[in-house]
């Protein structure tokens, strides 16, 4: 006779493949799910019966026939079910209420108080939270969760922020301070990992099981999706991308403290603070004009802007931070193998004058058989790639069972 406990882990695994097998369907039939799933049909109908129950699947109507009885088709409860997903940058914090099909139902974005510190920051990110979920009670729909994507250096062993250069954090707990203040289930990610979650469950990503996602906004990161699982690494740091060295004699600082790191010669902050410098020793340039006389207002964005009019100054800056890009890329590409390359962040909105110098810089110094076929391909979501992701990272909870407890107590 099998213990329970096993018999409990086979079921908790036949439930796990069938709510994922609807959530990647149209609609289903319990007689389709049964064949696709390998499962016997008795067990089949037993799990969607307790997935109808718990709210996660609902019949829609009745399929055709193939012969018998018309079959009665199933599908996610995507319109029943919310999440929250919160962007925390720098600059603002954007939270966003969606479905389980990403479709975005209610917005809220404030900018974000980096001079007063994380307990600050946090009871901003609360004030959100509290708006969207009274948003959600008025439609009375069933909140699930809320994601949040953040910049900085995570540790999973301890589910603490150790370290973030852009909000100039040390050890900071997320959970301890939000999770007080909310009865939802709460969880959080490094942004660039977030962001190609975002992709793998919604977006131009669910093409592929093998893609690297590159942020590229006021820093640089990568997310890393192997076999359909983002990488993670030993403590939950892996994708570091922007600090790997590429000009060992720079004389350029990043944040870290290291010198010549990509994200200092090719991040939105490391090619306005190059610009900046050029700017100060006098050198001629329309960001002059652009900037009304003041370098400390110049953005990537205005460097991106001068140089599509043929700003000498700019053009360089820009292409050279672009070239830096493509050689890290390169790197990724020869170690990864992957099936696509995925560029996100603002720095992307430059458009092709940052493609096209990646992609030949990609093609000079990637090994051939490695980046052959390899798209580099732009972000879905744009500028709410980091929300949709941090509602993607939600989701991923809901389709491994992480929420069973948590929805059951719900439901009662």
């Amino acid at each position: 006779m099998m213990p329970v406990g096993n018999s409990q882990y086979i079921l908790k695994v036949n439930k796990k493949k069938i709510l994922n097998l609807i959530y990647g369907s149209e609609s289903i039939s319990r007689a389709e799910a049964t064949i696709k799933s390998g499962i016997s049909a008795p067990t089949v109908s037993r799990i969607v019966d307790r997935l109808i129950e718990e709210g996660l699947v609902q019949e829609i109507g009745i399929g055709q026939s193939t012969g018998g009885r018309r079959p009665r088709l199933l599908r996610m409860a995507a319109a029943e079910n919310y999440i929250i997903g919160l962007d925390l940058g720098t600059t603002n914090i954007y939270g966003t209420v969606a479905d389980l099909n990403a479709k975005i139902i209610s917005e809220e974005k404030r900018p974000t108080k980096l001079e007063e510190g994380f307990y600050s920051i946090m009871d901003q990110t609360a004030e959100i939270i509290e708006i969207l979920i009274n948003r959600v009670s008025e439609r009375k729909k069933r909140l699930c969760g809320i994601g949040m994507a953040v910049a900085g250096l995570i540790n999973k062993q301890r589910n603490i922020v150790e370290f973030s250069p852009n909000f100039h954090w040390h050890d900071v707990d997320i959970i301890g301070n939000l999770g007080k203040r909310f009865e939802l289930p709460i969880f959080f990610d490094n942004v660039t990992r977030v962001m190609a979650l975002g992709e793998l469950c919604y977006g131009i990503g669910k093409r592929y099981s093998n893609f690297i996602f590159v942020n590229i906004g006021y820093g640089i990161g990568a997310g890393i999706i192997l076999d359909g699982q983002p990488l993670l690494g030993a403590s939950g740091m892996a994708g570091e991308f922007g600090h790997i060295t590429v000009e060992k004699d720079s004389k350029t600082q990043c944040d870290c403290g290291n010198y010549g790191c990509l994200e200092a010669l090719a991040s939105g902050h490391g090619i306005a603070r190059a610009a900046r410098n050029e700017l100060e020793k006098g050198v001629q340039s329309i960001l002059r004009d652009m900037c009304e006389g003041d370098p400390r207002k110049v953005s990537a964005e205005t460097v991106a802007n001068a140089a599509k009019k043929g700003d000498a100054l700019a053009w360089n800056i820009f292409s050279q931070a672009a070239e830096y890009l493509g050689i890290g890329v390169s790197a990724l590409i020869n170690l990864f193998n992957p099936e696509a390359v995925i560029l996100g962040g603002g720095v992307i909105q430059a458009g092709e004058i940052l493609f096209d110098t990646v992609r030949k810089t990609i093609s000079a110094r990637a090994l051939n058989r490695s980046s052959r076929g390899v798209p580099l391909l732009a972000a879905t979501f744009g500028s709410k790639a980091a929300a949709m992701g941090a509602v993607a990272l939600v989701m991923n909870k809901l389709l491994n069972l992480e929420l069973e407890s948590f929805l059951e107590q719900k439901r009662t």
